[in-house]
């Protein structure tokens, strides 16, 4: 690797903290003898945390330009947060702290976004999407595997692999990231901030990278899709966006309630990042042939199978944790085929002179579902049954297909550097 590209080293203890997180929260709550609602509010603060902080961390690091301090900011910001969980034991502080994180690590995000667009040559938007989408899965599974080979006191023991973790990503940032001295063209600086709410709010982690440069790029060759168009197709990944949340919020505690181990709960996410390394290797490397709206639809319904397949495991008790191995791979093809085909499709339609006017609105879209979908799972979770919280997922996200469709009715097949959407 060349030294200019040593600083995208701190991308995977970053992801790796992140995906840490999102596993040893829910377990931490629910060996404080906490239940599916207390996970979900954890979710619902995390979720809500992430979209001011985007709006903030945004415009400072657009203002003041320092790159490498908001890195700093964030890295160091989270060693206070593992010691606390480590040291004192509340589910009421695991909110509040997962909350908290979610804020200091969105502080990294505006910075990490800018070092991309500053040294990203032009490439196929799909294959550039997966290309750092995949650094970011990889950094995700690093993250699960050592929770795999723990057997005994897991959680204090995970705490102190995440402050090493950050301890090594500290140590990268001080030795690999430099500041920009390469200036951003006015036209496009001013526009940066606005598009990291929708980033953060679209991914399951907020360090997935994407640039608002693409939108500024694609706005040359292509006019902006009538209104009407655009909010169908934010409606349609919304109700996916909330599915998502209202499955994915309830199943830690799904599986933690069938006495499934730490280790293997772990695994199981393991394999998720397996499936979305899949996707995001055949987006890099070009293979990916069809229409993005084909995939997009194909992602719903793979999406929807994986809620069925964990449904069908409550069923079968002796095979519950092979079909969740199974289940769960699944999801992650279907939710990496989903996040590309969406965020290009989202990108090319909003291109144009009202593109800051729509990602606002996106924004608010966005985030809202993953709140409500994270607040609910919890709630029908407990007062009716894993069944039917996992049904209203795939409800929810099969009806999206209908919606979707109506917003390509007559529609003519779009081009973006060669991508067919």
């Amino acid at each position: 690797m060349d030294k200019d590209k040593y600083w995208l080293s701190i991308i995977f203890p970053i992801a790796a903290i992140s995906s840490g997180f999102s596993v040893i929260i829910p377990l931490y709550i629910l060996e404080l003898h906490g239940n599916v609602v207390d996970v979900s509010l954890a979710t619902t603060a995390y979720s809500l945390a992430v979209i001011p902080a985007s709006l903030f961390w945004g415009e400072l690091t657009q203002n003041l330009r320092k790159i490498k301090l908001f890195i700093m900011i964030s890295v160091i910001g989270v060693i206070p947060l593992i010691v606390l969980l480590y040291l004192l034991h509340s589910i009421l502080l695991a909110v509040i702290i997962y909350a908290a994180y979610a804020f200091i690590l969105t502080a990294s995000s505006p910075a990490i976004n800018m070092l991309i667009m500053n040294r990203r040559k032009n490439t196929l938007l799909r294959s550039y999407y997966g290309i750092y989408g995949l650094m970011s899965i990889v950094g995700n599974i690093i993250g699960y595997i050592p929770g795999v080979l723990l057997f005994s006191d897991v959680i204090a023991r995970y705490l102190l692999i995440l402050f090493a973790f950050n301890i090594i990503s500290l140590i990268f940032t001080i030795f690999f990231v430099k500041e920009e001295t390469e200036k951003i063209k006015q036209d496009k600086e001013k526009h940066l901030h606005r598009m990291f709410p929708m980033l953060n709010a679209l991914s399951k982690f907020p360090q997935i990278l994407t640039s608002h440069r693409l939108i500024i790029e694609l706005a040359k060759i292509r006019r902006r899709q009538k209104t009407v168009r655009i909010m169908t197709i934010f409606a349609a990944i919304a109700i996916v966006n909330f599915g998502i949340y209202l499955f994915n919020t309830s199943y830690i505690p799904f599986l933690y309630s069938y006495k499934i181990s730490y280790s293997d709960i772990f695994l199981i996410n393991i394999l998720n990042g397996f499936g979305q390394v899949i996707v995001y290797t055949i987006f890099m490397l070009g293979k990916a042939k069809n229409t993005l709206r084909r995939y997009y639809k194909l992602s719903t319904l793979i999406r929807s199978t994986s809620y069925f397949i964990a449904i069908i495991s409550i069923l079968s008790l002796t095979a519950v944790l092979y079909l969740n191995f199974f289940s769960y791979f699944v999801a992650g093809l279907g939710y990496a085929l989903w996040n590309i085909s969406a965020s290009v499709i989202i990108y090319v339609n909003i291109a144009g002179k009202m593109e800051a006017h729509y990602v606002g609105l996106w924004s608010a879209i966005i985030g809202l579902s993953g709140v409500l979908g994270a607040f609910s799972s919890g709630l029908l979770s407990f007062y009716i049954g894993y069944i039917f919280t996992f049904i209203l997922s795939i409800i929810f996200t099969l009806s999206s297909i209908m919606i979707f469709n109506r917003a390509y009715v007559g529609g003519h097949k779009i081009r973006d550097f060669g991508n067919k959407i």
